[in-house]
């Protein structure tokens, strides 16, 4: 589902204005007396020097694994009467040595309320201004375009975590979303958008303890990352940038899965700051983007790599995009520090402004026309405490994925597995491999065909997960779901690595 870039697009993309000079000069000067008004102490305070951190020291170690009710949340009760047949096919429960039935926990409806958060207050902020012409050649052309897609954005909890920083409190950021973090594209791991980052905070806030944790596992899978998101809850996050524009292809369940996303990072108890990105947005998005639809409707800041980029290139600031962006669509050392850059500089706008009317004093979780909390409660289960109606050729234990390792495998001919789940929504995470050895798969709700899925992607360099939905109810009910390998499928490995429920 990754967007295919098309660098060459260039759609609803107004024509950049050159600032007049003494525009810019004017600028220059009511930018400085903004800046010198917020300042703390006096002209010769410094902020100290603060040796780059190596890769290692970055954040706390990232959550690995599934997180799993405990067996006891489950109630174990025998089937009182066969499951539905199927084709035709009745599965007696009573012959599995499985026979026993685990129903999943349900979470009680309710609506989340927002905690009252306490308006930031403390010291005056200092302001620590970067050359970004030499740090990264960001220029104002570049920065305009980046910031282009900030709209309403509401700066209330941004100015809110910055503050925390500033009073020396430890600040922890999530990253959500595309690998680009991590450094794919760049050379070395000091040089990644993440080092940056902690570099530029330890620079700026040298008494706050910064935390910085990355969702790996669902990098490209936003729905994946609803059913991982109690794992990065329990974290308390300050700040949450998100960035799913390589797989938002402006769908339905697209937007509703970012949305439901979004909202539970906005209601948990620590109230963070949600952040847009588009990493990967290396042409101009328009307005049927999700991201852009779910940011505009929740006030949430934007910052577009892919316009600051254009941008460059029309100011002939960057030669090519060759020399910011690979041809795989990651990012080279000069696009990792251009990005960094660009979020530096609008942390260091928003300071200036908590001491000026252009800050925000409160901010209102709005009502969204979506269920955005259909996946409340979500939470990834496997074979330690749900247990399958019936099985034929399936083995217990996936043991092909070290994160999840208590799923079931099968790399036997018309292989078939059911459960009897109680929940509002079902998916389930599986395994993919690179080659056509992976098996095509059915599946049943209730003895009803629902979709077909395949264990097989040859584009695929080399083994991954991925998530699918088997059904989204909205409402709790009971259902016997069947996973079968499809008549004439090419291959017969199937690792069904978790349940995603809600």
């Amino acid at each position: 589902m990754r967007r295919d870039l098309n660098l060459n697009q260039n759609r609803n993309r107004k024509p950049f204005k050159r600032r007049r000079k003494a525009a810019s000069v004017f600028a220059a000067l009511s930018l400085a007396l903004s800046l010198a008004a917020c300042e703390a102490g006096g002209p010769g305070d410094a902020i100290p020097e603060f040796e780059t951190p190596k890769q290692s020291t970055i954040g706390v170690p990232k959550p690995t694994g599934a997180i799993l009710p405990p067996v006891s949340a489950y109630e174990t009760t025998p089937e009182e009467t066969a499951p539905t047949a199927v084709n035709g096919e009745t599965a007696d429960a009573s012959s599995s040595p499985e026979a026993s039935l685990g129903d999943l926990p349900t979470t009680p409806e309710t609506t989340p309320t927002q905690p009252t958060v306490t308006e930031p207050v403390g010291p005056t902020i200092e302001i620590v201004d970067t050359d970004y012409e030499v740090y990264s050649k960001l220029t104002e052309d570049m920065y305009d375009a980046a910031t282009s897609r900030l709209g309403s954005d509401n700066t209330y909890r941004m100015a809110h975590t910055l503050m925390k920083a500033q009073q020396g409190q430890p600040v922890n950021i999530l990253l959500l979303g595309g690998t680009s973090y991590a450094g794919d594209g760049g050379s070395k791991p000091e040089k990644t958008t993440e080092a940056l980052l902690y570099e530029y905070w330890k620079r700026t806030f040298p008494a706050s303890a910064l935390s910085i944790n990355r969702d790996t596992q669902s990098a490209d899978d936003p729905y994946f990352a609803i059913h991982r998101a109690a794992e990065f809850v329990a974290t308390n996050p300050d700040l949450v940038l998100i960035d799913y524009s390589a797989v938002d292809d402006g769908s339905d369940e697209t937007r509703l899965y970012l949305e439901n996303l979004v909202h539970r990072y906005l209601t948990c108890d620590s109230q963070p700051a949600v952040m847009f990105l588009y990493i990967y947005g290396t042409v101009q998005q328009d307005d049927t983007d999700s991201q852009r639809i779910i940011a505009t409707r929740y006030r949430l800041p934007m910052l577009s790599l892919g316009d600051a980029i254009e941008a460059g290139i029309h100011s002939e600031a960057i030669p090519d995009r060759s020399a910011v962006i690979t041809e795989a669509g990651r990012m080279t050392d000069a696009g990792h520090a251009i990005f960094a850059a660009t979020l530096e500089r609008y942390f260091n706008t928003i300071r200036a402004y908590i001491r000026s009317d252009k800050y925000n004093t409160s901010y209102g979780i709005p009502e969204s026309p979506t269920d955005a909390t259909r996946y409340s409660g979500s939470h990834i289960a496997d074979n330690e405490n749900v247990r399958p109606s019936s099985k034929a050729g399936i083995a217990k234990g996936s043991r092909v994925n070290a994160d999840y390792p208590n799923g079931w495998t099968s790399n036997a001919a018309g292989f078939e597995l059911r459960f009897k789940i109680t929940s509002r929504n079902l998916g389930i995470l599986y395994q993919v491999v690179p080659d056509a050895s992976g098996a095509e798969v059915d599946v049943f709700v209730d003895g009803l065909y629902v979709k077909t899925f395949s264990c097989s992607d040859p584009e695929l360099s080399q083994a991954r997960t991925r998530s699918t939905e088997l059904y989204c109810g909205g409402a709790k009910a009971t259902h016997i779901v069947t996973l079968r390998m499809k008549d004439g499928s090419p291959g017969a490995f199937f690792a069904l690595l978790a349940l995603l429920v809600s």
